[in-house]
């Protein structure tokens, strides 16, 4: 996975991979050499060493991580070339290709389509093109030097696989990819799928969707974040009206240890007929396992399925999102330049409170002491934030307890900041048959029952409590949560 934008780790292993792929490795020189699978590799003299640096540096502006080669071959190997025997043309894309693992992986495994297609390769950085050209790659594939988001092209492909870059555009030092803000106004643009603080890698899925003929197949390797964060709510609508998804989940470990991010691939194709078909599947030791299939997705938080999440469901009555309004602390940023906030304890601090934080919240517990540093007149709560001023039960972003969800009553009414979730109960929510009194509900947000609802059915795709998991937390009424104490797994 390339956190941010495009390419992959040029170091002498993905060197290697390359030049074992494309054969133009020459061997003569000297005698001490390295070993990778099998083949000989000379040490970088001093000009190449320079080059790595350099690309090291490329690596970390751009956010580059290198696929290992089992995703690789496993990503190659859901092509079936027989699909393409009898077409004149084939024409297949790489984006953002860095060192054009994909291509060089159907060269190995499907050498009669590598032979026939017409291969295409995009990529931003020109170092990495240089690297390619002077492999003599250019003689087998199409290099082009674009920012695939803004390259013009002609939906022409039949087959689209590969790696995109991930991570949130912006100059500002809290996000790592660094894109112009006028390049980033283009991008919001040229993209119906851009919402909020939209992730890179959503772009380049519906930029390759739209580049893919009918019936085209788009294979990447992405984020599993897509699935249930509501800034992908466009993106999965997007791939619900325009094809087949299917959605192969590889778990959080692919790109460790330069990136923990739990990872997908994305099998898509391109069809009228197909639209709306959704199916997800876990690939494990070497195996994929179905986990469930929709024939009328309409681009709908996509969760797991297992007996004990579907059994809790089944018990509970409502979601958390039909019975609370849920909001967020300010954040730091905020904080910070706010003319309302004390960045030190004033002297006479009996008219101020202390900002809480995530780190003053246990399960069931809110301990009302300063550990943030920050403070604010009790008068201006109501300037700040309207909401800060009344009782109500908060939740943190992190998990606490081996991944417990902390929820807590604030019923002295103080400010919060950064990682929080505030719950407000929605008008007339005592007309609905919803009748779980507040400590009822902390008990059961604080319990081992929900600790294990959010891990059977949002796995490790986020690190933290996200606002879309909380919205689908199953919540029962009196009688559905003493049954579920009483008779549950």
């Amino acid at each position: 996975m390339r956190e941010d934008t495009e390419g992959i780790i040029i170091d002498s292993v993905g060197l290697l991979f390359f030049l074992k792929t494309f054969s133009v490795y020459n061997k003569k020189g000297n005698n001490k050499v390295n070993r990778l699978n099998g083949i000989n590799a000379q040490p970088l003299g001093s000009s190449q060493l320079a080059l790595e640096a350099n690309f090291e540096q490329i690596r970390k502006d751009y956010g580059i991580f290198f696929t290992p080669e089992r995703i690789v071959d496993f990503m190659v190997g859901l092509i079936d070339a027989q699909e393409y025997v009898g077409r004149n043309t084939v024409n297949i894309l790489e984006p953002a290709c860095g060192l054009a693992q994909f291509l060089s992986g159907i060269k190995r495994m499907h050498p009669s389509l590598f032979r026939k297609a017409c291969l295409s390769g995009v990529e931003i950085n020109y170092e990495i093109i240089r690297r390619l050209k002077s492999l003599r790659v250019a003689d087998e594939i199409n290099l082009i030097h674009q920012d695939y988001l803004l390259w013009q092209s002609e939906p022409v492909f039949d087959l689209i696989i590969g790696n995109p870059p991930y991570g949130i555009p912006s100059l500002s030092s809290h996000y790592t990819i660094k894109i112009p803000p006028e390049t980033k106004e283009r991008y919001k643009k040229l993209f119906q799928t851009w919402y909020g603080k939209y992730n890179v890698y959503g772009a380049f899925i519906e930029k390759s969707v739209k580049l893919l003929k009918p019936e085209g197949r788009l294979i990447l390797i992405v984020p599993a974040t897509f699935m249930i964060l509501d800034e992908f709510k466009k993106l999965r609508e997007f791939l619900a009206k325009n094809g087949r998804s299917q959605l192969i989940y590889l778990g959080p470990d692919v790109f460790k240890p330069e990136a923990e991010v739990a990872s997908l691939v994305l099998d898509f194709r391109k069809s009228k007929q197909l639209a709306h078909n959704l199916k997800l599947l876990e690939y494990q030791g070497g195996k994929t396992f179905p986990i469930k299939v929709e024939h009328r997705w309409d681009g709908e938080v996509v969760k797991f399925e297992t007996e004990y999440s579907r059994a809790l469901e089944n018990h509970c009555s409502y979601l958390l999102q039909d019975l609370f309004e849920i909001r967020i602390s300010p954040r730091t940023p905020e904080i910070k330049n706010s003319s309302l906030v004390l960045k030190t304890k004033p002297k006479h601090s009996s008219g101020y409170l202390p900002l809480l934080t995530g780190r003053n919240l246990k399960c069931n517990q809110i301990f009302y002491e300063n550990l943030s540093g920050y403070w604010i007149k009790k008068t201006d709560l109501h300037r700040f934030r309207g909401w800060f001023g009344k009782p109500h039960i908060v939740v943190g972003l992190g998990f606490r307890e081996n991944g417990k969800v902390a929820a807590g009553l604030d019923d002295r009414c103080y400010p919060w900041m950064g990682d929080i979730y505030h719950l407000f109960e929605k008008e007339g929510l005592f007309n609905t048959g919803y009748d779980l009194s507040k400590s009822e509900l902390l008990e059961y947000l604080n319990s081992e029952y929900i600790r294990r609802y959010v891990k059977d059915a949002f796995r490790e795709i986020t690190y933290h409590l996200s606002i879309t998991q909380l919205k689908h937390l199953p919540v029962p009424t009196k009688r559905e949560w003493e049954e579920i104490k009483r008779n549950f797994i």
